[in-house]
Parts: C-alpha cells; structure tokens; sequence
C-alpha cells in the first residue's frame, strides 16, 4: 500500500471531521478514514492511479475569491459555509431552489424532494436571493433555477423576469421537462421572461431507463422539450444522472442523440450517481470519472477517447472532466486532449466557467452578436482566413497549433482552413463534461474549500453545492434542511 496523501474529510455516520488518507493499491486510489466512534471506512476513487495523476498535472488555475464573505470563520471548514473568509473560490454557478416540490418520485434524488407548498420562497425572499448573487459574486452573475421541480410554480415567468431586472446575467433553468412539454403558452412565458438556457434531465434514449427510475416514459418528452427550445432559440444542456446498474450502457447513445440536435443541443453533462438525499441502500451503481471516460470511448468507437477529457473547467483537478468536440459527417472532431498539458491562462477557473456556460450553452438566438461560440477556446489571431497549421488552440490545454489537436480525418470540411473553422464552431459544437459530486464516502475538504458552485439560501448564504447536498448514511442532512 502507497499512501499518496492525508485528506480532511467526514464520517459517514455522525458527520464529524475526521482525518482520511488516499493510498494505492493495485493501481487503485482508494480514501480510508476512521472514525473514534464508528470505525473505518473504505472508498474507491479511481481505478486507475496514473489517470488520477495526470489529471492533477493537467489541472493549473487562477483563482478569485468571492467579492465579499457572508458569514465569519468559527467552527472551521466545513461547518462556516456562507461562505466564510476561509473559502478560496468565487462562484461560477449559483443555484437558487424556488421549491421543494417535485412532480417526479425518482429512486435518485440528492434534493429528497417533496410536495409541500409551504416551504416555497415567497417572492421578496427570491429577490433577496438574487441580490446575494449580486453582492457576492463577481461579474459576470451566472444562476441556476432550480428545486425541486420549479416549473410547478405558477409564476416561474414572473420569477426569471425579476432575476433580469436585478441584474442578473445568465439564468438557465434545471427541470425534468414534464410541464413545458405539455403546455405551450406556460413555455412561451419563461421564453419571452428571459430564459438563457435549460438544464434538462435527460437520463437515456429508451423508456425502460426512464421506467426504471421514475416509473414513467418520459423519452418523447424530453424531445418534446428540445424541440420547443429549438424554435425559440434557446440552448439546452442534457444532464444525464450515471449508475453502473442504471444506464451506464447507454451514454454513447445519449452523446449521439445530442449531437444529432445541435445546435439546440449545447452540451451533455453526465453526473454519476452520488450517494446523498434519496438513493438505493446499496452502492453498486457507483462509477467513477474514469469508468464513465472510458465507457464513452468504447461506445464512441474511440471517435471521444479519455484522453480528450480534462479538468480545465472543473473547481478541482478531480471534480470532474471536459471535452470540447466539433460534429462532422456524423462523427466527432475533438479539440481537447490531456496530453497537451495545463492550461496558462490569466482568468480564474470561476470566470472561464461563466463565459463558458455564458457563450457555450445559450440557442443561437441568445448569441446572436458572438463571433464563435466557442468563447475563450480559440485564439482569434485575425478575421481573415488562414491555413491550419498557424491556427491554434487555447483553454483547456494549452496553447497548441489546431494541427496538432484534430484528429486527421478523410473528407473534413475544415481543409479550407480559418474560415470554415469559425462557421463550424458557432454551430457544430458539443460540449461533453462530466461533474464528480462528492457524497459522504469520498468527501474531501480541500474539494470543498476551492468549490464554485454553490447553492443560495433563503437567509442569504451561499453554500458549496456538496456540503448542502450532504447526507449522512443515515439520511442526515449537514446543510439542506438547516437551511430552508
């Protein structure tokens, strides 16, 4: 056994702090902690070390912090989130749950959500909520509608309208779609409100992964909701939530369902299960970053390899991986690869996470004045058009001549060069991430000090995303309920 560090992390039982260390064993990462009260615990997290390890060399960023802390630093990390003095990253993504509700019982749900009406925010609490955003986190202000199901509120629209007026810069929604499928001129008012982008659950491409979850078909659905996005312009991100016993087989069929609906379809963003609010006893359906990576390159026929994966945009080397694609002739054309190295770039990890979700995940309508939606991965040397091999790419490696990062393929459009790299990337893309929560297992406090997705509650703090989620075993909750 190799011992590869000491971590800060959290018992599974009673939530106390207790010390963690990562070690090697057959080439596997595993985190062991023990607990004075209620012993030892063991989790994998990764198979493979040398994948672990070269995503932490990949991984090089900037950080800023929060504009100003909400909350003092008593207890220390993580029981001052507010966020405390002691956090390290501004946020890149503000989540801001308008109900608890939910019109779905999914056997996965890390809110636990319910059905009562009275802990809905009224609306100068969700104003209060907004201008929290605007007071603690730097510009430009990306939010996340969430819950719950938020489209069970009648005044959604009125909802996205005053985010608008407050100032708020981006707004995309987080839904299951079942509302805005069935109901045109509900749709067509958060549309005309301001709507930048939706957020949608998108588990698979065949009822029986849906029945398997929420007992409902539910694939025509969510066309539906891509179609209606389609003719109002407004991009949709497809986030499929990954278990080993759930739909693991179908994530090569979920990223060519996306790309035959680009560009309506901006991106897939998978999130293998985590262990947190309402789940299965069991953990067999757990799948680490690299089993998904490596399932996506199989069922891609190696056109996405893991290696196209990096953590660029991620909080935190192991939160997660990026790749950025172009689609031609039905395949893929991916300018990201870890071999390149890490990004040396001047701007936080937080503010190129907003402008990516700003300039990567809005419909064609939203972006109208943008020169390349691509946003910060290129580098715009000139207007004119220039053979490949002077052009290069920047952001999530870096900086490397296009040649270099292309795969060379037979019959490419992009043969003429510049010009016809633009066109394609304003309208070709696909943008395939994958985010590793963190549940009580593999909790790790250095994860959650540099986190920049954070939830806002209805007393005014911002709360990184994990620690509100967090459950222990037992179904306690560390932040959520505390925080309602």
């Amino acid at each position: 056994m190799e011992t590869l560090k000491t971590v800060k992390s959290l018992c599974p039982e009673c939530l106390e702090k207790i010390e963690g260390i990562k070690y090697v064993e057959d080439g596997k990462v595993y985190l062991k902690k023990e607990c004075n009260i209620h012993g030892s615990f063991t989790t994998l997290i990764s198979r493979d070390v040398e994948h672990y390890i070269q995503m932490e060399e990949c991984f090089d960023v900037d950080r800023a912090k929060a504009r100003e802390p909400l909350t003092d630093t008593v207890h220390g990390c993580p029981f001052d989130c507010g966020l405390c003095p002691s956090h390290k990253q501004d946020t890149c993504l503000a989540v801001v749950e308008i109900t608890d509700r939910c019109n779905m019982k999914c056997t996965y749900c890390f809110a636990n959500s319910s059905m009562d009406a009275s802990l809905d925010p009224d609306m100068d609490t969700i104003r209060t909520m907004f201008e929290t955003v605007k007071k603690c986190q730097n510009e430009p202000t990306c939010i996340q509608i969430s819950g719950g199901e938020p489209t069970l509120r009648d005044d959604l629209p009125e909802i996205i309208s005053m985010g608008k007026q407050v100032g708020i810069t981006h707004i995309e929604l987080n839904t299951n779609g079942v509302r805005i499928a069935g109901d045109q001129d509900y749709f067509d008012r958060i549309a005309s409100a301001g709507l930048d982008a939706i957020y949608l659950g998108f588990d698979g491409v065949s009822d029986d992964v849906y029945l398997q979850r929420t007992g409902r078909k539910l694939f025509d659905v969510k066309k539906e909701v891509i179609n209606k996005c389609e003719k109002a312009g407004i991009g949709v991100v497809l986030v499929p939530l990954v278990a080993g016993n759930y739909n693991l087989h179908e994530v090569g069929r979920i990223i060519d369902f996306a790309a035959s609906r680009v560009p309506t379809v901006r991106g897939v963003h998978f999130q293998p299960v985590f262990y947190s609010g309402r789940s299965p006893d069991d953990m067999e359906g757990k799948v680490t970053i690299l089993d998904l990576l490596e399932e996506i390159e199989k069922q891609t026929s190696g056109q996405l390899k893991v290696t196209n994966f990096t953590p660029s945009l991620m909080p935190h080397a192991h939160c997660g991986a990026t790749c950025l694609t172009l689609i031609e002739n039905d395949g893929y054309l991916p300018l990201t690869n870890i071999s390149l190295g890490a990004a040396k770039s001047a701007s936080d990890v937080a503010s190129k996470t907003k402008k990516s979700i700003m300039g990567r995940w809005k419909g064609l309508e939203k972006d109208k004045e943008a020169k390349s939606s691509c946003g910060d991965l290129l580098v715009k040397s000139s207007c004119c058009e220039k053979p490949l091999s002077d052009l290069t790419v920047k952001g999530s490696c870096c900086e490397k001549p296009l040649t270099d990062v292309l795969p060379e393929k037979s019959g490419s459009k992009l043969a003429n060069g510049w010009a016809d790299f633009i066109e394609m990337s304003k309208n070709t893309y696909l943008t395939i991430s994958a985010m590793a929560f963190q549940d009580v297992w593999s909790y790790e406090q250095d994860r959650i000090e540099n986190c920049c997705i954070h939830v806002v509650t209805q007393d005014g703090r911002f709360i990184p995303f994990c620690n509100y989620n967090m459950t222990s075993c037992n179904g306690q909750f560390m932040y959520r309920t505390a925080a309602e």
